[in-house]
């Protein structure tokens, strides 16, 4: 019977963190949905400064690498 009390217990403990959790999700969801403007531009800006410093310079060494192969091979561009 102590046994039995004991499990009663922990089930309604782990109901009630189950049930804090659900409500944390669905906080969660909530703020994704509601996108206003300045998370909007946020997003932008981050986008453009990820452009600028990441894909930029790899897409300028990927040129010069393929300017120097067509060099050695005699191209001219």
């Amino acid at each position: 019977m102590d046994q039995d009390t004991k499990v009663i217990q922990e089930l309604q403990q782990l109901k009630q963190k189950v049930c804090h959790l659900e409500d944390l999700l669905t906080q969660q969801q909530n703020k994704k949905e509601k996108a206003g403007p300045f998370r909007i531009f946020l997003d932008a800006v981050g986008s453009l400064l990820f452009g600028l410093i990441v894909v930029g310079p790899v897409i300028v060494i990927v040129v010069g690498v393929l300017m120097v192969a067509a060099s050695w091979l005699g191209k001219e561009f």
